[in-house]
């Protein structure tokens, strides 16, 4: 099992999803959306190569190739990552309806 380190900008993508979900459905939502991030971030920690690699080579400068899974019940949500050889490093929760070229300007 490898554990995930989380990049600053992939919190910060998190809380605000997270907030948004809470303005759009109360508490109950935002937890759901909480819980259903971390049993993803789970389930890579033991199985890293479950994400496509579909999205690799768009951004550069990676140390290993970009991969993304779609969280359960909230699908538009993606984590993007990849994996080193000691851990994972999760670098986005992008909303997908926002586009690629958007996560790759940011």
């Amino acid at each position: 099992m490898k554990h995930a380190r989380w990049h600053d900008q992939a919190l910060q993508d998190a809380d605000e999803a997270a907030e948004w979900y809470a303005g759009q459905g109360g508490a109950p939502l935002e937890l759901a959306f909480i819980d259903a991030l971390q049993a993803a971030v789970n389930r890579l920690q033991v199985t890293p190569g479950a994400g496509s690699p579909r999205h690799d080579g768009l951004m550069e400068g990676l140390a290993a190739p970009l991969r993304f899974m779609p969280i359960r019940r909230f699908d538009d949500y993606l984590i993007y990552y990849i994996e080193l050889p000691t851990h994972l490093q999760v670098l986005r929760i992008w909303n997908a309806r926002r586009g690629l070229y958007a996560l790759l300007e940011s």
